[in-house]
């Protein structure tokens, strides 16, 4: 199956799993969706197409995940992911070379996701994938980032604490990402439109949530 250009020219929605997803329901959006990580987690919704990278993720949630998304197209790497089985699985090369700058490379090749991708965070996956399919339009919501506090903020999600993650981890890489590619996907306009958000405008353009949603309950 190919991906290559199948939503040539459209938007799509990219979910994060932070706090403030509660502010923004993905159900009010009726563009193409990405979900990813916990986001299985979230009652009477599912995503478009989901992606899923962390090793941690696989371990402890893929059994879940498969659950809750068997009719949903799922995008796993490869080999990291291989022993993990299900429906509507595809599987993309995890580039073997780091970081995320090759020269004369670019996930919106015909065959990128075969080649491999480059990719730091979750979000560095998803939006090569995105790339990839033709989206010229991404809009985030459900990415929050705040600093760290008393109250755990940096593990809080829209489910709750996860106690598990390494609290107070800097946002460097998650940063990098946002930054390199939000620059080098041109003709891509990315969009964090997620309401109490701590990512720096300069990183991520801003914009108001409610000129994209179709549904306000």
């Amino acid at each position: 199956m190919t991906f290559y250009n199948k939503h040539k020219g459209e938007t799509c929605l990219i979910i994060g799993v932070g706090p403030n997803l509660k502010l923004t329901p993905p159900e009010w959006f009726n563009c193409p969706s990405f979900g990813v990580n916990t986001l299985y987690k979230y009652p009477n919704y599912a995503p478009t197409y989901y992606v899923g990278v962390d090793e941690r993720l696989r371990l402890e949630d893929g059994t879940q995940i498969l659950e809750r998304y068997p009719h949903v197209q799922k995008f796993f790497p490869t080999p990291e992911w291989d022993a993990l089985q299900g429906e509507n699985i595809y599987r993309f090369k995890h580039h073997a070379g780091g970081g995320l700058k090759v020269a004369g490379y670019s996930a919106n090749d015909k065959d990128a996701l075969k080649n491999g991708i480059l990719y730091y965070r979750i979000m560095d996956a998803v939006f090569q994938i995105a790339w990839h399919m033709g989206f010229t339009t991404m809009l985030m919501i459900g990415v929050q980032h705040k600093p760290y506090d008393a109250q755990d903020s940096d593990r809080q999600h829209f489910w709750g604490l996860d106690e598990k993650a390494v609290s107070n981890q800097p946002f460097d890489w998650w940063f990098e990402g946002y930054r390199h590619f939000v620059s080098v996907m041109n003709g891509v306009k990315v969009l964090n439109i997620s309401p109490e958000t701590y990512v720096p405008e300069t990183i991520i353009p801003r914009d108001d949530w409610r000129k994209y949603a179709k549904v306000i309950a």
